[in-house]
This record gives C-alpha cells, structure tokens and sequence, in this order.
C-alpha cells in the first residue's frame, strides 16, 4: 500500500471520506490531526492514476489545500 498526505479544510474530512468511499477500492483514508485537517489516504500502486486524478480535480475544487508527501 502506499499513501498521500493532503491538508483540507476541516469542513471538507467529512466530504473526502464521502467521495473516496463512492470509489470502491480506491484508497482509505484516516485523520491525522482535526485541527490542521491533515489527512493520510492508504491506496493501493494501481490506484494511483485515479486517485491523483481525483485529488487534482478537488484542489480545483479548493476543497485539497496541500499535498504534503506522496509515499511508494
């Protein structure tokens, strides 16, 4: 498994979660800290076209303030 670091807005864990699960088998993600709103999203290597695609689209969005580590 690999993952991804983001920075939200507190108001949007709730919606990301919502988004990613509506993705069956894309990635899980965890609250690292409520009060900065960092998240980690745990996906599988083949997923990872999807999942970028579908972070970009949500920093266009505004909803995905920062992408802070993308780990193999």
């Amino acid at each position: 498994m690999n993952s991804v670091v983001l920075r939200l807005a507190r108001k949007d864990i709730a919606y990301v979660k919502f988004i990613l699960e509506g993705y069956d088998g894309l990635g899980v993600m965890r609250t690292l800290d409520p009060y900065t709103a960092r998240v980690v999203i745990e996906y599988p290597k083949a997923q990872y076209d999807v999942l970028a695609s579908l972070i970009d689209a949500l920093k266009k969005e505004r909803v995905v303030k920062e992408v802070l580590s993308w780990q193999a």
